[in-house]
């Protein structure tokens, strides 16, 4: 089309081109603090020429080829998976802090000093065997110690099953979150199907993603149409055909699973996992279980040692009762035996057993002695030396208090591993974040200068169709008689 009709068409396309970059450049701006969403931009190409015979071609105006989401998804897929293992750590560090907090040392409370006032009360039985004070001050601290220990192992059970039902809230999280992408999915398709590109739509997508990566490492892939397919520890979860659901097992707990479309428990497919908060409480519950055993252990070879000198290894006369038959938690189970309790003047302090000799407190030095002696741990195979009254040190063993601060120990170094790479990580998930704002983020500054480059051609769009709009008067209405 050419004359004043083919410019007349010109300009309201122009005037149509502007008008939708502004509206895109409105929706820019009013999304500038909307988490996840990428800035978009309106291209534009000169429309098919006209040829006009003997002359070439004529200009036919501008026409929008597309509204372009503004992003690198190589950024946006090194984000996700660096975010996931920030998660990763953070839940493992905030487990660990709160696994530290019950372990409570070094403190003027914790489990160590008790320790110390069990062998220092011993020590003060040994020199004054005949004081039934000395007898008391035994029973009181070392039923302290069992208070103490019982508690934290309690703790530690709370911890224990808190951490696991903390994994069963995640993979309810998670389903959730794959269902809304499966019906994301769906609407995508039927608006990419028709060629247009559902550019909201991505951005609720990657934002799904990317929280799944959270909860768990996962594997996303997508389609010509940009549906897309999550795989979790190699098992596909999500595809534009089916859907499935992840489980967890009771036990061991946290045990991740991916369940078949029919829902079978028989066909549920174990699964591991390299980070998300999921892989975080995992490696956390693994902590918690070494830390349970360590108390047992400390526990139980504790107890142990002390019966066998207080009973100069025979049956009966335990100082302490494990409750065995309730099972192997013995941190949990430990206490003083309750004949002592009812009567302290079953503590033997002599070498003589129930018979109690003036000044003889061989038998509670013995026990004292066994704050320097090496055990084992756990230990079963103790050799105890009725002339010494004293159990025979273990080669490569630690004391009782020297085992309690390994583990201690090895619990510090664990939880400043997960804070170093939590500071780690955090820094470069930041560094992320800053580059996928410059990419895709929007820039009031930016958009505004837009919005006057806008608004001046839609003016001058708008100009054209006034001076078309007079020259069409004169020709019509001002030509002829």
């Amino acid at each position: 089309m050419s004359g004043l009709f083919g410019i007349l068409n010109n300009a309201t396309k122009g005037l149509s081109a502007q008008q939708s970059a502004l509206q895109t450049t409105s929706h820019n701006i009013g999304n500038s603090n909307t988490e996840g969403y990428s800035r978009q931009r309106v291209n534009m190409v000169a429309d098919s020429p006209h040829t006009l015979p003997g002359v070439g071609q004529l200009g036919t105006g501008v026409r929008i080829s597309s509204v372009e989401r503004i992003v690198d998804p190589y950024v946006n897929k090194q984000l996700s998976n660096e975010n996931s293992s920030l998660e990763k750590y953070k839940q493992k560090s905030d487990v660990l802090g709160q696994l530290e907090g019950i372990f409570n040392e070094p403190s003027e409370t914790g489990l160590n000093k008790s320790i110390s006032e069990v062998f220092s009360s011993w020590k003060y039985l040994a020199s004054n065997p005949e004081l039934p004070t000395a007898k008391m001050m035994v029973a009181q601290n070392t039923g302290n110690f069992t208070d103490t220990l019982n508690h934290m192992s309690n703790q530690i059970e709370k911890l224990y099953d808190g951490t696991a039902s903390s994994i069963e809230k995640e993979v309810l999280d998670f389903n959730s979150k794959v269902e809304q992408l499966s019906s994301l999915n769906k609407q995508i398709f039927s608006v990419a199907i028709k060629g247009d590109s559902p550019n909201d739509l991505l951005d609720q997508q990657d934002r799904l993603v990317s929280e799944l990566a959270g909860i768990a490492g996962i594997e996303a892939s997508y389609d010509k149409f940009n549906r897309v397919s999550i795989s979790v520890g190699g098992q596909e979860v999500l595809n534009d055909k089916s859907i499935k659901t992840l489980g967890v097992k009771k036990t061991p707990a946290g045990q991740l699973v991916v369940n078949q479309e029919n829902k079978d428990p028989m066909g549920a497919t174990e699964i591991s996992i390299d980070s998300g908060r999921i892989k975080g409480s995992q490696e956390a519950l693994v902590e918690i279980t070494n830390k349970k055993q360590d108390l047992n252990d400390l526990a139980f070879t504790f107890a142990t040692a002390v019966n066998k000198i207080h009973s100069a290894d025979k049956p009966g006369n335990a100082f302490f009762d494990l409750n065995e038959d309730k099972g192997s938690n013995y941190a949990s189970l430990i206490k003083v035996d309750d004949a002592i309790l009812k009567d302290i003047s079953k503590i033997n302090a002599g070498r003589e057993l129930g018979t109690a000799v003036a000044g003889d407190g061989t038998r509670a030095q013995a026990i004292a002695s066994l704050q320097n002696t090496l055990l084992g741990y756990p230990s079963t195979d103790m050799t105890y030396d009725d002339k010494t009254m004293s159990i025979v040190s273990k080669p490569g063993g630690s004391t009782v208090s020297g085992a309690y601060n390994n583990a201690v120990t090895e619990m510090g170094i664990t939880k400043q591993q997960s804070d170093n790479m939590v500071k780690s990580q955090d820094g470069l998930v930041s560094l992320l974040k800053s580059r996928r704002e410059s990419i895709s983020g929007v820039s009031i500054n930016e958009e505004v200068a837009d919005t006057m480059r806008y608004q001046n051609a839609f003016q001058a769009n708008s100009r054209v169709i006034s001076v078309i709009s007079e020259m069409l008067d004169t020709l019509i209405n001002r030509m002829g008689v």
